[in-house]
């Protein structure tokens, strides 16, 4: 009877754990597309990089010869990192990938905690809004920063970037929208500066991501 209590214990903490554990997943693919996501303009892909070069603490170039390498976008190459960061190999990823992997049955091969990478993928998606916002403000910056960087963001494309769905590139034209509103709000009535830094605007008043560039 005890033996069989046990096992019962053991089914219900089970069947408890797994829907958790699914959620934690949605949660963290969902930031990890978000990033993939914005980062399909070219502008935005720079922010991207900066972002991650910032919170990873990894060159900028590394991360442009670690995506070519492995075929990444930039949501897939985040996702690397928090397996590294967990005790993966990159190279070992990288074999596996070029063997026909996908990126994220990697990560439950490697049995990822994906509570911890949905947070660090939220965190990351903040500090893109953050630099984002700073582009709006000052897209020469930016531009300055990159030529002194050697980063150039027409060179920073891979195969693998075009996996974004049509809702997901709406998605993040609305993050775009919404950030620019956000911080057009803050400037003094009539100062034109976060207007007329849309990336790909058609109109300085309704700034425009340009995917494919």
């Amino acid at each position: 009877m005890k033996l069989a209590a046990r096992f019962l214990i053991v089914l219900v903490a089970i069947a408890i754990a797994l829907p958790a554990f699914g959620d934690d997943q949605e949660k963290a693919q969902k930031e990890i597309k978000k990033i993939t996501a914005i980062a399909t303009d070219n502008n935005m892909r720079s922010v991207v990089n900066l972002s991650m070069s910032e919170m990873l603490n990894v060159k900028r170039l590394d991360l442009v010869k670690e995506r070519q390498d492995m075929n990444l976008n930039y949501g897939g190459l985040f996702l690397a990192h928090q397996l590294t960061a967990g005790g993966a190999k990159m190279e070992d990823i990288t074999a596996q990938l070029k063997a026909g992997k996908n990126i994220f049955d990697i990560a439950n091969d490697q049995h990822a905690n994906w509570k911890q990478i949905a947070d660090a993928a939220k965190k990351l998606n903040k500090k893109i809004d953050d630099n984002m916002g700073k582009w709006f403000q000052g897209s020469k910056k930016q531009a300055e920063r990159d030529q002194a960087d050697d980063y150039v963001a027409q060179q920073d494309k891979v195969e693998g970037d075009a996996d974004v769905s049509k809702q997901e590139l709406a998605d993040a034209q609305n993050r775009f929208q919404h950030v620019h509103d956000v911080i057009s709000a803050q400037l003094p009535v009539g100062d034109a500066n976060v207007r007329n830094n849309g990336a790909g605007a058609q109109s300085p008043a309704v700034p425009s991501m340009t995917p494919g560039r």
